[in-house]
């Protein structure tokens, strides 16, 4: 898909998947919370940051989910 197609959202969203996966890393909660900061984000890059945000927020909870349910 061209970059052209995609929503503020999907272009915040997916540059975060591409170049910050590195953030796995770090704890759930410290996803939680950079996600929720960029939720925040009021005015014209408020849609690009909340793509941001949910990835982050995403990828926290499935930091929480592999502590919870390990793999056998």
């Amino acid at each position: 898909m061209s970059r052209q197609s995609l929503s503020d959202f999907e272009i915040g969203y997916e540059y975060v998947r591409k170049r910050y996966s590195i953030l796995a890393k770090h704890s759930s909660k410290q996803l939680w919370e950079l996600g929720t900061a960029y939720l925040q984000a009021r005015g014209a890059n408020a849609e690009l940051s909340r793509g941001m945000g949910f990835y982050f927020l995403e990828l926290g909870i499935k930091i929480r989910l592999a502590e919870i349910i390990p793999d056998n």
